[in-house]
């Protein structure tokens, strides 16, 4: 009888340990699973907050079209035969040139204006030629800084001589008194307009 108690208390015993160590055991998991849930999380959050951020601090100003079409036509000889110049200044709707006018880290403020672009009509007897010129024609006679922020602002015939038309561009960084001047030629062979030859660039802000 003695015995028999005797193996039911450590029994009892046993039992009452392993309770205690199963309750032990699971506490001791749980906070480990809910922080790997926090950790997991905190980088979609920062990336949320990032984003929202750059969105936010992003300020966009644009240029409302120039509808004013600047027209000159010129008429003149080549070999006793009667050749007409057109030329049309007009700005395209293309928001293309973009200028950070930061000013510091925190806020970004992007300028946005239309290219403009000048057209050459080439009339000769029942003959056209067509030709396009933007900034892009002169940026190796410009200093980069000036070139990835200007634009085409006028184009002039000067004068024609023989088959050589000289004309003027002026480009200029919009809203500033940045500009700059370009004189060039172009050569009109077999009754086609040539490449533009750059003869010189200065600066002319006012």
């Amino acid at each position: 009888m003695k015995q028999i108690l005797i193996l039911i208390l450590t029994i009892s015993i046993l039992s009452s340990c392993d309770r205690k160590k199963s309750d032990k055991t699971q506490p001791e998991f749980m906070p480990k699973t809910e922080l790997k849930a926090e950790t997991k999380s905190e980088p979609i959050k920062e990336a949320e907050n990032i984003w929202s951020k750059k969105k936010k601090d992003t300020i966009n100003n644009y240029w409302a079209l120039i509808l004013d079409t600047i027209s000159s036509k010129k008429e003149f000889k080549i070999s006793d035969l009667k050749h007409t110049l057109e030329l049309k200044t007009y700005s395209l709707n293309d928001s293309s040139i973009v200028r950070n006018l930061s000013q510091n880290g925190e806020k970004l403020y992007l300028d946005h204006s239309h290219k403009m672009v000048t057209d050459f009509k080439l009339l000769t007897d029942s003959i056209v030629d067509k030709k396009q010129i933007d900034r892009t024609d002169f940026e190796k006679s410009l200093i980069p800084e000036f070139y990835t922020e200007c634009n085409l602002f006028s184009t002039e015939i000067d004068s024609i001589v023989g088959n050589n038309i000289y004309l003027t561009s002026d480009l200029a960084v919009p809203d500033t008194d940045n500009q700059w001047r370009v004189w060039y030629l172009i050569k009109i062979n077999n009754n086609r307009l040539g490449k533009l030859e750059i003869k010189e660039t200065d600066y002319v802000g006012l």
